[in-house]
């Protein structure tokens, strides 16, 4: 089974040890029960937004092995993740409003980015054919 290393602060380290004697258990089953805990307590708009998330970061990793695209789309995905993290973050201190807010950001901003990178992708396609590559880079000619 493989082992994960999970750093405590040392003004932690009382209440983790304390846990450990009350609870009988070890910091990994305590540590696994509270995760358990957390995530089946997670309401619907708290996955919604964390499923936005999750979904701009894997685009973001996807698109850095795509160097022929501009700076810009990053950005714009770098900005809707920064609007969905900061709707996370108002959710869960209770502002709805402009978690609200922050929210439809996060996805405006992120369908922008998407819709752009499709543009790009197609006009790349488009100068490609024309040249003669037909989608290959020009180091790729036939």
């Amino acid at each position: 089974m493989p082992n994960k290393t999970i750093y405590v602060k040392d003004t932690d380290l009382p209440l983790l040890e304390q846990a450990q004697e009350q609870l009988g258990d070890s910091v990994s089953s305590i540590f696994a029960e509270f995760l358990r805990d957390r995530v089946a307590k997670l309401t619907p708009e708290e996955n919604r937004i964390i499923e936005l998330i999750n979904q701009i970061t894997t685009t973001r990793e996807a698109l850095k092995r795509q160097p022929d695209l501009p700076g810009f789309i990053e950005s714009e995905h770098a900005e809707a993740q920064s609007y969905a993290e900061k709707a996370l973050k108002s959710f869960r201190a209770g502002k709805i409003q402009k978690t609200k807010a922050l929210f439809w950001a996060a996805n405006a901003y992120h369908d922008r980015a998407q819709r752009d990178a499709k543009e790009v992708k197609d006009l790349n396609d488009k100068i490609a054919g024309m040249l003669g590559r037909d989608g290959k880079r020009a180091g790729q000619r036939k």
